[in-house]
C-alpha cells in the first residue's frame, strides 16, 4: 500500500503566518483606500468648496447684464450729433442650450438670423464662460420679442432685453469725424485696449472709427446687471437684485453744424465725388468741420451691420476704388503743390537767402542738366510778395537752389512737416517730407530689401549695386527745384495743411488740430468718478517769423484773393479772405487723364487781420486749384459771414455779384 505525499502547498495555506500577513496587506490596502476618499473628500470641500459653491449658485441664481447707454455727442452750441436710442435685442444663455443644432433652427427660421453668421457666432463663443449670455439678433422688430416672449415657456434660454442703439443724426454728416460703433472682435479681445485683460467681452459695443473709437472710456458707460432666480430649466423665478447701468459720459465736440452742412454741401459737388474739406479756429485748432468724399451712413454699422443687406452694403463700401472709409483729411497723402511756397517764402526770408527789401528773383523755365523744367508763369523779376500772389513757379525753382537742400531741410522740420499733427483721430498718416534726408533713408531701405531678396535666391549683391543705390539717393538740383513748390518727392495731409495755414494767419503761433471741447464729469466703466475734462494742447510750438515776415505773407495772400492772383474766386465782400492755391501735379503730362488730372487745393483764412477761421479745400483730379477749390471755399465764408455777422443773405449775394462784375 502506498504512502501519499502531502501537498507542500496545503502546509503553506494552513500555515498561520501566512494568514496574517494577507490579512495585514488587506488593512492597509482598506486604510489606503479610506485615506484617498478623505483626501478627495477634503479638497472638494476645503480646498475648491468656492468653485463648487459657485457653480451651484450659478445653478439657481444667474446674473443678466444690463448694457450701458453710450455718451451722447453734441457740437460746440450743444446740438445732438450723435445719440442713443432704446431697442430691443435677442439674447441666449449659452449655459441652458441642450443642443447647438436644434437652436441654430429654430432662430434660423423663426427669427430670419443668417445660419452662416450664427454657427460663427456660436464657435466665437465656446471659450466664454458657459453663463455667458450671446446676442444673437440686435435691434430685434416687435414680431422678434413676440415670438421670443410666447415661446418662453419651452425655449427659457431665449429672452429679449433691452439695449441702447446707436443713431447718427444726420447719417453721412461728418461720418469721417464722428466714427461708428461696433461689437468688439475676437481678435480684439485677444489683445491691444479692448482685450479681456481690460475687461471686454464678447458682445461688448465699442468706438471703431473717428471720435467714437479715439474717446471710447469716456463715451462708454458702465453696465449694470439683473440677479435673478432660475429654475432647474432656466427659467426666471424671481429677481432679487437690480444694478442700474451708469451711461457713459457725453462730449461736446468742436464741430459747428452749421459750418459741417455748408461743408458738406461742397463735398458732395466735386466733380469726381474725391476729396477733403477742413474747417478750424486758427486761434487754437478748434475744428469747426471735416469732411471727406465720398462718405458713408454710420448708422449702416450700428444699426443694419448684421442684415444681410447691411452686409452686402459694407461689402460694397470696403470695396469701391474711391474709398468712402478713408478720412482723406487726415489720411489721404497728396503732394500740396503751390501751398509750399510760402513755407519756402518764410524760410528763405530767415536765412536771408531774401530780403524785405530785396525779394527780387528771375522767374520762367529753367533748364537743369538735361531736364526743363516749365513754368507756367513768367513775371521777369518779381518780389517775393507778386511771386506768392501770382504763383510764379520759376521764380520758386531759383529760390530754392539759392537756399539749398540743407537749409531747406531745416525748415521743413521746423513747420513739422513729415510728422502727425496729433489730432484725436485715430490712424493719421504723417505724409513724406521732401528732404535729402529722407530721399536717403528712403533708397536705403530699397537697398536693403532687394539686396534681402537676391541673397535669399542666392544671389550676388556686389560694390556696384551698392553704388548705384547710393546715386539714386543723392538730392539734385531738380530734387531742390520741384521741392521748393511742392511736388518731387512730397507728400502731405490736409490736416497738416490745416496747421500751416493756421500758423501762417498767427504769424507763427501754431495749435494742435482737435475735435474734443470738454467732456463732462461722470463714472467710468470701472466705477471712477472722473471730473469735467477739456482739451490741453501739449503740442504747441511757434516758427519763427518777424512781424516783417508775417506782414509780408499776409499781405500776399490778401492780394492772391483779392488783387491780381491766382484765387479770386475765393472773394468775400467786407471778410478779407487771404488764401494761397495750389495745382498738384499727379502724373507727367504725357500720361494725364481722368484719374491723373491735377489735384486742386487752396488754403486760406480770414479776416486778414484778425483771424477767426481757417480753411483747406482739396479737389481730387480736377485741375488747377483757382478754379475748382477756391470758389468752395468762397461758399463756406460766406455762409459763416452771414451767420456771425446776421447780414441778410441777399445782401451778400449781391456783393458777390459785384465782385464778379469787377
Amino acid at each position: 500500500m502506498k504512502t501519499m505525499k502531502k501537498d507542500p502547498g496545503l502546509d503553506a495555506m494552513d500555515d498561520p503566518r501566512q494568514t496574517g500577513i494577507r490579512i495585514e496587506i488587506m488593512r492597509y490596502l482598506a486604510l489606503a483606500i479610506f485615506i484617498a476618499l478623505g483626501g478627495r473628500l477634503w479638497y472638494l470641500q476645503v480646498m475648491n468648496s468656492g468653485v463648487f459653491a459657485e457653480q451651484a449658485e450659478q445653478n439657481r441664481i444667474r446674473v443678466l447684464p444690463i448694457p450701458a447707454r453710450r455718451g451722447t455727442i453734441f457740437d460746440r452750441h450743444g446740438r445732438e450729433l450723435v445719440t442713443s436710442r432704446e431697442s430691443y435685442n435677442i439674447v441666449i444663455s449659452r449655459k441652458d442650450v441642450r443642443n447647438l443644432a436644434e437652436i441654430t433652427d429654430l432662430l434660423v427660421e423663426n427669427l430670419g438670423i443668417e445660419r452662416v453668421w450664427l454657427e460663427k457666432r456660436f464657435r466665437d463663443a465656446q471659450y466664454e464662460a458657459k453663463w455667458e449670455s450671446i446676442v444673437v439678433k440686435e435691434m430685434a422688430g416687435v414680431e422678434d420679442v413676440a415670438w421670443v416672449e410666447a415661446h418662453q415657456y419651452e425655449h427659457p434660454e431665449l429672452r429679449a432685453e433691452e439695449a441702447p442703439q446707436r443713431v447718427y443724426r444726420y447719417n453721412n454728416l461728418a461720418a469721417h469725424a464722428l466714427g461708428y460703433v461696433g461689437e468688439v472682435s475676437p481678435q480684439e479681445l485677444k489683445k491691444g485696449n479692448f482685450s479681456k485683460e481690460n475687461g471686454y467681452k464678447l458682445g461688448d459695443i465699442i468706438g471703431k472709427f473717428g471720435l467714437e473709437r479715439y474717446y471710447n472710456e469716456i463715451l462708454t458707460g458702465r453696465d449694470g446687471a439683473r440677479r435673478v432666480i432660475v429654475d432647474s430649466k432656466g427659467r426666471i423665478q424671481q429677481e432679487i437684485e437690480r444694478v442700474d447701468p451708469i451711461p457713459g459720459r457725453d462730449l461736446y465736440s468742436t464741430l459747428d453744424l452749421d459750418v459741417q452742412m455748408a461743408v458738406e454741401e461742397q463735398v458732395k459737388t466735386m466733380p469726381t465725388g474725391r476729396g477733403a474739406i477742413v474747417v478750424a479756429d486758427p486761434r487754437n485748432g478748434e475744428i469747426l468741420a471735416m469732411a471727406s468724399g465720398p462718405s458713408f451712413d454710420p448708422n449702416l454699422f450700428s444699426q443694419r451691420a448684421k442684415t444681410p443687406e447691411g452686409k452686402s452694403e459694407i461689402r460694397d463700401l470696403y470695396e469701391d476704388p474711391d474709398k468712402p472709409l478713408y478720412n482723406r483729411v487726415i489720411q489721404g497723402q497728396f503732394p500740396p503743390g503751390s501751398t509750399w511756397k510760402l513755407m519756402t517764402s518764410v524760410a528763405a526770408l530767415n536765412e536771408g537767402v531774401i530780403t524785405p527789401a530785396n525779394s527780387r528773383v528771375q522767374d520762367g523755365s529753367i533748364q537743369l542738366g538735361n531736364r526743363v523744367m516749365r513754368s507756367l508763369s513768367n513775371y521777369g523779376a518779381p518780389d517775393v510778395e507778386t511771386a506768392i500772389a501770382r504763383s510764379a513757379d520759376g521764380y520758386y525753382y531759383r529760390l530754392g537752389l539759392k537756399m539749398g537742400g540743407e537749409r531747406f531741410e531745416k525748415w521743413v522740420h521746423i513747420f513739422r512737416f513729415g510728422e502727425r499733427t496729433g489730432i484725436d483721430l485715430p490712424n493719421e498718416r504723417a505724409g513724406r517730407p521732401p528732404t535729402p534726408g529722407e530721399k536717403v533713408q528712403f533708397y536705403t531701405a530699397v537697398r536693403n530689401r532687394y539686396k534681402r531678396e537676391r541673397e535669399a535666391k542666392g544671389g550676388v549683391w556686389t560694390e556696384r549695386d551698392d553704388l548705384e543705390y547710393e546715386r539714386m539717393g543723392r538730392w539734385t538740383d531738380y530734387d531742390m527745384a520741384a521741392s521748393s513748390f511742392g511736388q518731387g518727392r512730397n507728400e502731405s495731409t490736409p490736416i497738416q495743411l490745416l496747421r500751416y495755414v493756421a500758423l501762417l494767419a498767427m504769424g507763427g503761433e501754431a495749435h494742435t488740430p482737435h475735435l474734443l471741447l470738454r467732456a463732462v464729469p461722470g463714472i467710468d466703466r470701472f466705477g471712477e468718478m472722473h471730473p469735467e475734462i477739456r482739451y490741453v494742447d501739449n503740442n504747441r510750438f511757434t516758427v519763427p517769423m518777424s512781424d516783417e515776415v508775417r506782414d509780408i505773407v499776409k499781405r500776399a495772400m490778401w492780394q492772391a484773393v483779392n488783387g491780381a492772383g491766382t484765387a479770386g474766386a475765393a472773394r468775400v465782400e467786407g471778410f478779407d479772405v487771404s488764401g494761397k492755391t495750389g495745382t498738384a501735379q499727379v502724373a507727367s503730362t504725357e500720361r494725364v487723364g481722368s484719374k491723373n488730372k491735377d489735384h486742386a487745393w487752396f488754403m486760406s483764412f480770414a479776416p486778414r487781420d484778425n483771424p477767426e477761421i481757417c480753411s483747406v479745400v482739396l479737389t481730387e483730379n480736377v485741375g488747377f486749384g483757382g478754379r475748382h477749390s477756391a470758389p468752395r471755399a468762397k461758399a463756406i465764408y460766406e455762409d459763416y459771414y452771414r451767420r456771425t455777422r446776421n447780414v441778410p443773405e441777399e445782401t451778400v449775394a449781391e456783393a458777390g455779384m459785384k465782385n464778379e462784375e469787377r
